[in-house]
Formats: C-alpha cells, sequence, structure tokens
C-alpha cells in the first residue's frame, strides 16, 4: 500500500496493539472501486497470531463507509474470532482522510450469544451535516407478539456508547396489513439527511425519521406491484440479484425490478428458445413522508430488445441484467452486471443505463478475477 495515497487512513484495533491501515483504489461508475487494507503491529518483534483477516465494506452514505474487521486467532484446535467496527470518511482538500473505531455494540439480540455484528442489511450510515454521522441497526426480533414494534441501535459518530431504543412502534398505512416480520431487512439506504429505509423485497419498506434521533418514527410502505422472479417458473432456476433500491434525490427512494418477460409478452421465465433471456427493466419512484399519504410513481420501462439495439451495446451479452445499483448523482441513470456468472467466463460486463433517456452511457469488462463469486455493490463519494 503506497503511502502517499490521498485516501490512506488509519486507527489503532481494540485491542491497542494493532494498526489497521485503509485505503481505496478508485474508479468511476460503471467500473468499481475497491477497498485496500493493511493490518500492521504496534509492538516490535511481536508474532502474529492471527490466521485469518478480513476487512468488509458494510454501508456508506456520501464519503463515509461503515467497515467490519474480522480476526480468526488460533486457540487450541479452534479458530477464535473478534470483531471490530471502523468508520471511514474521505478526506477533502483541508481534511485528510479519518478511520474511527466504533464503539461495541452489546445490546443482546434474542437467539444469538455471539458478539453483536453490523450488517449492510440491517444497518444504515445517515450523515447529517458536517460532523453529525449516525450509524443505526434495526432489530426487529425482540417482538414476536408484536409485528408493529422493533427496536433501533442509534449511535452517533465520536461518542462512546450506543442508544438502545426499545419498543418503536411501526406505523402502517391505513387498511395495510401488518408486516408480521420473521426475519431481517434485504438491504438499508440512506436518504438526504434524514431518513433511513429497510427493505424487505417481500414484505416492504420500513421508512425511519432522524431528524429527532431522541425519539425516531418508523413507518411501513408496502412495495409497487412487480414480478418477483425469486421462484421457479416453468423448472427454470430464479434470477439473480434482479432488483435493488437507491436513493433518488431529496427525500425520495427508487425501486428497479428486472422482469423476466416471454415473447409473448407475459413476465416469467420460459423455456422459449426465442425469449429465454428477454426481461424488462421498471423503476417506481416514492417521495418520502412520515404524515401523508405515500405512494408509488412508476417512471418508466426498458425492455431488453431496445437496450440490445442502443449504440455501443454491440458484442455484448444478449442475458438476463443483475445487480442493479441507483446512481448518487443522477437517480435516472442504473448501473448493471452483464454476462455468464461462471467461473473463468470473461465476457462480463458493467453498464451504465440512462433509464428515461434510454442511453447505455458506459460498458466496461468486469475485472474481478472470479466473476462467480456475488459482490456487494455499494454507492459512496469518495
Amino acid at each position: 500500500m503506497a503511502a502517499h495515497n490521498e485516501t490512506l487512513a488509519k486507527s489503532l484495533t481494540s485491542t491497542g496493539q494493532h494498526h489497521l491501515h485503509v485505503s481505496f483504489r478508485l474508479a468511476p461508475p460503471p467500473a468499481i472501486s475497491f477497498l485496500r487494507y493493511h493490518y500492521a503491529s504496534t509492538v516490535p518483534n511481536e508474532e502474529n497470531k492471527e490466521n485469518i483477516l478480513e476487512v468488509a465494506a458494510i454501508t456508506a452514505h456520501g464519503d463515509s463507509i461503515l467497515l467490519r474487521m474480522t480476526r480468526r486467532r488460533r486457540d487450541g484446535r479452534r479458530m477464535s474470532p473478534t470483531f471490530d467496527h471502523f468508520m471511514y470518511r474521505a478526506g477533502t482538500g483541508t481534511r485528510p482522510p479519518s478511520l474511527t473505531l466504533l464503539p461495541e455494540l452489546s445490546f443482546p439480540r434474542k437467539y444469538a450469544d455471539q458478539p453483536r455484528l453490523l450488517f449492510n442489511e440491517d444497518t444504515g450510515v445517515l450523515r447529517r451535516g458536517e460532523n453529525d454521522l449516525l450509524v443505526a441497526q434495526l432489530d426487529i426480533g425482540h417482538h414476536d407478539d408484536r409485528p408493529d414494534l422493533a427496536n433501533l441501535c442509534v449511535l452517533h459518530v465520536g461518542r462512546s456508547e450506543w442508544e438502545h431504543k426499545t419498543a418503536v412502534p411501526i406505523v402502517h398505512e391505513e387498511g395495510v396489513e401488518l408486516m408480521g416480520l420473521l426475519s431481517g431487512p434485504d438491504m438499508t439506504i440512506p436518504v438526504v439527511d434524514r431518513f433511513l429505509c429497510w427493505l424487505w423485497f417481500d414484505r416492504g419498506l420500513v421508512v425511519c425519521d432522524m431528524a429527532e434521533a431522541a425519539s425516531p418514527k418508523l413507518r411501513h410502505v408496502c412495495l409497487p406491484v412487480y414480478f418477483d422472479p425469486n421462484y421457479y417458473t416453468n423448472d427454470l432456476p430464479p434470477l439473480s440479484d434482479s432488483k435493488s433500491m437507491g436513493a433518488a434525490g431529496p427525500g425520495a427512494v427508487r425501486f428497479v425490478a428486472i422482469e423476466p418477460r416471454c415473447c409473448c409478452g407475459r413476465h416469467g421465465r420460459t423455456s422459449c428458445a426465442r425469449s429465454s433471456f428477454a426481461f424488462t427493466v421498471t423503476t417506481w419512484t416514492l417521495t418520502l413522508t412520515m404524515d401523508e399519504p405515500m405512494a408509488w410513481v412508476k417512471d418508466g420501462v426498458l425492455d431488453c430488445e431496445e437496450l440490445w439495439a442502443m449504440p455501443g451495446y454491440e458484442g455484448l451479452p444478449h442475458v438476463h441484467l443483475e445487480s442493479p445499483v441507483v446512481s448518487l448523482d443522477n437517480p435516472d441513470v442504473v448501473c448493471f452486471k452483464v454476462g455468464r456468472s461462471h467461473r473463468g467466463d470473461q465476457n462480463t460486463w458493467m453498464i451504465q443505463v440512462d433509464m428515461r433517456r434510454k442511453v447505455l452511457l458506459a460498458a466496461l469488462p468486469w475485472t474481478w478475477t472470479d466473476p462467480s463469486r456475488t459482490h456487494l455493490h455499494i454507492p459512496a463519494k469518495i
């Protein structure tokens, strides 16, 4: 790792005996930026007994990225893991990058005796102004008989302790059936400096208004009606990573769904040779509010035949798109992965599409060495 890298930041770990160095290899979308890290002892000639070290990006908002470091130390025949969480913040012309060790989150989970971890599915980062940065984890496992209640763990980065807000009510739209949550969410989305949204693809969206962090509000909203390909159709496997959501300007979110279709026009996977890889991409926008009715607005539909006919798409695979990511700068722009996800297949690409103008903006080869692996794409501004 180059010491002069302008993205480089470091911090002591929780043991106080090691430094974690973090930097990024940056590239503009649709190319992928990569995290780099280095683990160094602060004690000369100390034997490093950590057998495995891994640092993963969990979630981000603006210039701030939540990281989790996993260390596995051999304890006899067992591998004993320990975990640290850090907040990385990109530098500016007047401020260097920083890496802050977060305090341990010790509030117990129901039915869990292991250390409490922060995951991209249930944890969000929200930057509120220049100096206020929040981390919040939604916990729905403590109120089995009350699906309209949830726990919320909140940390103001820079403080020494988490706040545990219990039995926070989830307000439901009039006439909407209770969520009946049985498991954790699928992803978390920050919106401007006010909202965090937890998304269940099969149950809906929970919006959290963090304007009053001392007494946050939660509100459940159903998703738009779309064809969910996460089940077998005509004995064919479901599409992988076919839907997502992202912030869409001030106080709104945009939902993106890749829906397989037949040549006859109906939705669903088909073994028909003419349309085995046919699909449409549909986008909807929801303006967020805690007091007024909310309704999804369909923005548009892009058919695969329109995409494949776009200038610049020549030579790219005519297969289902994957991994939609809504642009932080323009919600009309969405990045996708396209290609055959098999080991050794080099014909895999990242593309960037303007969904409103129906224009292919960019297409770059997928550069990761193992295309068969699933990767979490986290939009951030560094």
